[in-house]
């Protein structure tokens, strides 16, 4: 019945005044979206680059910054929204979906807080914020939380806050200090200032871990929590790329692993990683076809789609030809998402009815940011293979590049001349999903799963560079997320009139499925079509 109920919100900005209507199940960004106002205003250009600033008021003056992912029903009917957009910080971001699902789709005030923090701390932890464009805007900040966990837990989950913060034994001051370690309960609807205890580092216990990082730790023992994410136990290359069953897979968690990946052990899901591997991407990386300026005259008819290839010495596999490169982009769109794919139009599809349709387990909202996934491909354009690993939160990639360069310190010339020559930046592409991968040269194209075993993106590469022998190394790996790839898909089909794609995408995807992603195809309909007029 909550999920029905709807109420009313009034937003403001420095020059336009507009109200929405919101289911209790939504998020403040998902009420804001269907507002053709807020989304003119969101994609102006001066704006495409910058974070949504979302600040609850009181009596007409902001007081408090929510993130984009606050729960609608938090929010007062007729409560006032003062939105803005200010500079996205490299080093941050303010808007980070929270981690643990169960908090993003909630309609259950009664199990959850609020509470406000001060931006400035007591002596000894002056900054908290890692922004700085939000430190400048705001005096607090509002947080959300489940009634029963710990301080410390809420705020290291909401994202905001500097890492730094949670080393030190803190506490929650008004009239009265609630330390770290005491539930949220009691700080509903109040305001307080953090302040040291003890500037003594603390080492974190599991109870202080949020649900996420419990499951992430695993073998590591390191105390810092940004680390911790993503930080396992070294695994040799060699032994990882031996994976090609459920067996082996099994085996290699138990061995390496433990319990840090325990959800990937479930037989179930084995399985049904080894059932969606059976149907290889004809989505793949448009590199995979050629350079940026010859994709288009590419002869698609040179390629051929192989289904049922395990190894070399398969015998059911089944070849397809493939008729025509249906749809591609190679470069930035115009909300400065990085594209690199290519929808392969097969001509026999008859002989491939068997195999599982991808696109049936991908989901629009599952998490991108962080967690465990599963890469399923051909490295080296070799047997099928599967390699389990961590994503590299985009907050903690400079971090990973620093360790990396640490743990190899007589390459390190070689790593500064390849990011020269590459001009990397690790921090660019907001679609981009980072991870530590045996999945090198030869496998882009391959899909990447999350740990509930949804599509969730397309391998694509490496920061590599080579080493003595002319052998390659990478930093990290990533590939990039399905939303923005299947909207630019639905695009060029409708413009091409290839109806049989859109409504694929529109079945399984709901790309065209709500106002705001039709108006969004649209608008970049209309301005395809200006640039092929001019």
């Amino acid at each position: 019945e909550l999920k029905k109920k709807k109420k009313s919100i009034y937003c403001f900005n420095r020059l336009k005044r507009f109200s929405v209507s919101c289911k209790t199940s939504m998020t403040v960004l998902e009420a804001l979206n269907t507002s053709q106002m807020f989304k003119n205003e969101k994609d102006k250009k001066k704006n495409k680059q910058k974070e949504i600033l979302i600040q609850r008021c009181k009596e007409g003056v902001p007081t408090a910054a929510v993130k984009t992912d606050f729960p609608c029903c938090l929010i007062e009917t007729d409560e006032i929204l003062y939105i803005d957009f200010i500079q996205k910080d490299e080093n941050s971001c303010t808007n980070r979906t929270t981690a643990d699902p169960s908090l993003r789709k909630t309609s259950m005030p009664e199990t959850l807080v609020t509470f406000q923090v001060k931006k400035e701390g007591g002596q000894k932890v002056r900054l908290l914020l890692k922004s700085k464009a939000l430190r400048r805007r705001v005096q607090y900040v509002c947080v959300y939380a489940f009634k029963g966990e710990k301080i410390k837990t809420a705020l290291k989950r909401d994202g905001r806050f500097k890492n730094d913060i949670f080393r030190k034994h803190c506490a929650l001051s008004d009239e009265l200090k609630h330390e770290w370690s005491n539930p949220v309960d009691n700080l509903d609807r109040k305001a307080f200032q953090l302040v040291v205890l003890s500037d003594k580092n603390q080492p974190d216990s599991q109870d202080d871990l949020t649900p996420q990082e419990k499951k992430h730790d695993g073998n590591t023992k390191s105390t810092n929590p940004s680390i911790k994410r993503y930080a396992a136990k070294p695994i040799a290359d060699s032994q990882r790329e031996k994976l090609k069953n459920k067996s082996d897979v099994q085996k290699f968690f138990r061995a390496e692993y433990g319990k840090s990946v325990e959800n990937f052990l479930k037989v179930k899901k084995v399985k049904q990683l080894m059932k969606l591997s059976d149907s290889v991407y004809i989505l793949t990386n448009a590199h995979v076809i050629g350079e940026p300026t010859d994709v288009p005259k590419v002869n698609a008819g040179q390629f051929t789609a192989v289904f049922g290839y395990e190894d070399l010495d398969s015998e059911d596999s089944k070849r397809i030809p493939v008729e025509q490169l249906a749809a591609h982009s190679y470069g930035t769109d115009d909300k400065g998402r990085y594209l690199d794919y290519a929808l392969l139009e097969l001509d026999d599809i008859e002989n491939i009815a068997e195999y599982p349709k991808l696109l049936d387990c991908y989901r629009p909202n599952a998490p991108i940011n962080r967690g465990q996934i599963c890469i399923v491909g051909h490295p080296g354009e070799g047997v099928k293979k599967m390699d389990p690993c961590f994503i590299i939160e985009r907050e903690n990639r400079i971090e990973a590049a620093n360790k990396h360069k640490t743990e190899n310190q007589h390459l390190i010339h070689l790593m500064n001349e390849a990011c020269s020559k590459e001009k990397w930046n690790f921090l660019a592409n907001e679609n981009q999903i980072t991870y530590d991968s045996c999945f090198f040269h030869g496998s882009s194209g391959s899909p990447v799963f999350d740990v509930d075993c949804n599509l969730i993106g397309i391998h694509t590469g490496g920061y590599k560079y080579k080493t003595e022998g002319d052998k390659t190394r990478n930093f990290m790996e990533y590939g990039f997320s399905m939303q923005p790839i299947l909207e630019n898909i639905s695009v060029q089909a409708r413009m091409k009139d290839l109806t049989n794609i859109f409504s694929v995408i529109e079945a399984y995807s709901n790309v065209s499925g709500t106002a705001e992603q039709q108006n969004q195809i649209d608008i970049e309909m209309e301005s395809a079509e200006e640039s092929e007029e001019l």
